[in-house]
């Protein structure tokens, strides 16, 4: 799995058609040193990436205009291919989705605080 940068100045793209959830976990994690982009529907995350370069994106599987694993192909296609994709999902790890080749790991929402940040710690170089 790959490994993300430090949580200092690390970018993380939110991706997330629920704004309060995307709102709320951009200010958790800037609280913890991140620098934290939202997007709010498929087409948005797409652009933005271009021009932020994630190291990080939280990507909700189930938005309105674009299927997150077809958002996650996208922006392997157009070229993202260093950053973490973490899928999440308020269905379970039943859900077809879940095994899709382009995410490094899941969330199952409602996302608690502690899971993410550990994730994001958890993925953060041994040195840092």
């Amino acid at each position: 799995m790959k490994k993300l940068a430090p949580a200092q100045g690390s970018r993380v793209l939110i991706v997330d058609d629920n704004r309060d959830t995307a709102d709320t976990t951009a200010m958790i994690l800037r609280m913890y040193g991140f620098d934290v982009a939202v997007a709010y529907d498929g087409r948005s995350a797409l652009q933005k990436a271009k021009g932020y370069d994630p190291d990080v994106v939280l990507l909700d599987l189930s938005l309105p205009d674009i299927d997150g694993c077809a958002v996650a192909e996208s922006l392997r296609n157009d070229g993202l291919d260093r950053a973490l994709l973490i899928a999440v999902s308020g269905h379970g790890p039943d859900d077809a989705a879940w095994a899709h080749p382009y995410f490094s790991d899941r969330l199952v929402k409602p996302v608690a605080k502690d899971a993410l940040v550990s994730l994001l710690k958890r993925l953060q170089p041994a040195n840092s």
